[in-house]
This record gives C-alpha cells, sequence and structure tokens, in this order.
C-alpha cells in the first residue's frame, strides 16, 4: 500500500488502493494508484515514486489528487 494512502483509510474502512501501472528499474519504482470506496468524493489517484538502498526506501517522491482540508 502506498506511504501517502495510509492516512485516508482510516476515516474509510471500506476503501480501496488499486495498483494501476508499476515500473520499476535498477533501485527506482514508480507506482501509479488510484483510490475506491470513498464516498462523497471523486476517487483519489497518487503517483509515488521511491528509491531504494539497502533494502529500505532511502527516498520516496509523492503526488497525489486527494485534497487536504484544514
Amino acid at each position: 500500500m502506498p506511504v501517502s494512502a495510509v492516512p485516508w483509510l482510516h476515516p474509510f474502512p471500506d476503501a480501496q488502493v488499486i495498483v494501476e501501472d508499476m515500473v520499476v528499474e535498477g533501485n527506482t519504482a514508480a507506482v501509479r494508484t488510484s483510490g475506491r470506496g470513498v464516498p462523497g468524493r471523486q476517487p483519489p489517484t497518487m503517483l509515488e515514486i521511491f528509491r531504494v538502498r539497502d533494502g529500505r526506501i532511502a527516498e520516496l517522491w509523492a503526488l497525489s489528487s486527494l485534497r487536504r482540508d484544514s
């Protein structure tokens, strides 16, 4: 599950994160996901790029269409 998805799953227990695309090259992975089961909202989409070093995530870049209310 993408790291950025965790905060919005808590209030929506029926939500699902669907991996639409995944590309891995060397120590870098790009993952495009979409959300399902979030009532009253347009399904969110996310793009995350991970760089792995020694079996752990060393860097993470993320972009999401999910709006954060203050």
